[in-house]
């Protein structure tokens, strides 16, 4: 009788084990794809902050006669912003945002003036998130109200940019949707009116 007593409390442990440890699991996946959504969305914040401080100065790329002050293609963009440079500094800075071949979305930030002694132009790429299967931007003309995949007007920013980061990580897609108002592109849109 002894001997029962003790398998049945052996199987009443063991099944609560067996409930514990599914539960456990159930519980991490929830909480690395919270985790992961989270990460996502910090990195849609960030480039929405950075975004919305783009600078009405010409890229490199201009000419006197046709002067960009913002370039956007579907999938990358390119603009003159305030950017970190170090802990309580900040400096201007022509930022390109793209993902890379092995799946990083990347900032890559050149001097806006001057080069090294070499005549090459002082540059620095950051990582901001791994694992990226998509990336879309959209550009708002303000003066007209529509969207479109492409921006490179002569002498004007868009007043938005909408945009779609996606993101894969352990068999599971991640995506987050991120929208910057410019800060500067109202004001210029009022002055050329």
């Amino acid at each position: 009788m002894d001997v029962l007593v003790g398998l049945a409390l052996v199987g009443v442990i063991s099944a609560l084990m067996v409930v514990f440890l599914g539960q456990a699991r159930t519980m991490m996946r929830i909480s690395n794809a919270t985790q992961m959504q989270m990460e996502v969305d910090a990195a849609t914040r960030f480039l929405e902050a950075t975004l919305g401080n783009a600078e009405a100065l010409p890229l490199t790329q201009s000419t006197p006669d046709d002067v960009i002050y913002f370039s956007g293609q579907p999938n990358q963009l390119q603009f003159n912003g305030i950017m970190a440079i170090s802990f309580g500094s900040s400096a201007l800075r022509e930022v390109t945002i793209l993902p890379t071949d092995d799946g990083l979305l990347s900032i890559v930030q050149n001097l806006r003036r001057g080069s090294s002694a070499g005549g090459e132009v002082d540059s620095r790429t950051v990582p901001l998130i791994g694992g990226v299967t998509g990336l879309q931007f959209e550009y708002l003309d303000g003066s007209k109200g529509s969207w479109s995949a492409d921006w490179k007007l002569n002498r004007q920013l868009p007043s938005a940019i909408r945009f779609r980061i996606s993101v894969a990580r352990d068999g599971a897609t991640y995506a987050s949707n991120g929208f910057a108002r410019l800060s500067l592109a109202s004001p210029q849109a009022q002055s050329e009116n």
